[in-house]
């Protein structure tokens, strides 16, 4: 059996996706990433090549991520007698009120026709995935966006100098002008920023760290070398803002962080909240006071750094081993064709 995932807007280094590659090639399946993403094309353009790919791929499943690719992906798909299994990794109708690029008076039109794409791609495809219980209805596979907590070294602090990390896409609605922020009130801790972000948010971050010297903006690194980077941080950042599609949510990066054995930093919503109060409450703050406070404590109190440390990689371990993505993500492809 041959599993094609294609996608037009995740890169070739996406972590759940690679994910499911590995796990359905040590299932005994033939397994492939396709992206189209790169490049300087439109997300339309980047689609059209996916939907391309689909009807002339000689795979006997193809798994889609995108939302753009719900509905017409799997028709396509069908069309070729190919089984289309699409893969939900947010709740689509909430995350498109928070869209800067989408006029205020548009966004009821817009949260519409995204619950309707989400309706219809649930109908045609032959499986559908949720990475989050909260995202489930009746049928859809459960693959939470855990990681095997042994692909990550949970070991000490390797680190000469006292480090926070943020690790993901770089944007102001996850919080990248409160890390500026923070670079810039805690000057004795080294801020690490990796991942994807446009030129002009740098430059906003780094006027807004007045220029600090101890924010340091790496741009996007392949997964193995990004948390190699991030190895013995005191504290992982995600600072979510109160935004309808991230009340709920749980960063996959709140896992890593914890696989990775450095405690989770959070902002106050109810979904990070429940993440960290099996860790300890008192990592979640309302406010950069808050947080700057945090901060610091994991810096000088060792003791509770240790012991949150300890919980949070029990945490992630206790959790995957509930869960087993892995097994999970084979069923969902393989009870595609039922």
């Amino acid at each position: 059996m041959k599993v094609t995932i294609v996608t037009s807007g995740h890169w070739d280094g996406d972590p759940r996706l690679n994910r499911h590659v590995r796990y359905l090639r040590e299932a005994g399946f033939e397994a492939e990433l396709r992206t189209f993403a790169s490049g300087n094309r439109g997300r339309i353009s980047k689609a059209f090549g996916a939907l391309a790919a689909i009807t002339n791929t000689n795979s006997d499943i193809v798994l889609l991520p995108d939302p753009e690719l719900f509905v017409a992906g799997s028709i396509a798909a069908r069309f070729r007698g190919i089984h289309p299994v699409i893969d939900i990794h947010e709740d689509y109708p909430k995350a498109v009120t928070s869209r800067a690029w989408i006029p205020v008076l548009l966004r009821p039109i817009a949260r519409l026709l995204a619950r309707t794409n989400d309706w219809l791609g649930r109908k045609i495809a032959g499986a559908t995935m949720v990475a989050a219980e909260e995202l489930a209805t009746p049928g859809a596979h459960v693959v939470l966006n855990i990681p095997n907590p042994d692909d990550f070294d949970g070991s000490g602090n390797h680190l000469e100098i006292i480090q926070a990390v943020y690790v993901g896409d770089v944007t102001a609605e996850r919080g990248a002008l409160e890390i500026a922020d923070l670079a810039r009130r805690l000057p004795g801790i080294h801020f690490l920023v990796i991942g994807r972000a446009d030129a002009d948010l740098f430059r906003e971050m780094t006027s807004r760290s007045g220029n600090s010297p101890n924010l340091e903006l790496v741009g996007r690194l392949e997964h193995k070398d990004a948390w190699e980077r991030a190895r013995g941080s005191i504290a992982g950042l995600s600072l979510l803002r109160p935004l309808p599609a991230y009340s709920e949510a749980i960063a996959t990066k709140l896992w890593e962080y914890a696989a990775a054995g450095i405690p989770p930093v959070v902002t106050d919503l109810p979904g990070q909240n429940r993440f960290v109060s099996a860790v300890d409450s008192s990592l979640a703050g309302q406010s950069l006071d808050d947080l700057a406070g945090i901060i610091q404590r994991l810096a000088e109190d060792e003791e509770f750094r240790a012991r949150v440390t300890e919980t949070a990689r029990a945490v992630v371990v206790e959790h995957w081993s509930d869960s087993r993505p892995d097994l999970a993500v084979v069923r969902a492809v393989s009870l595609s064709q039922s």
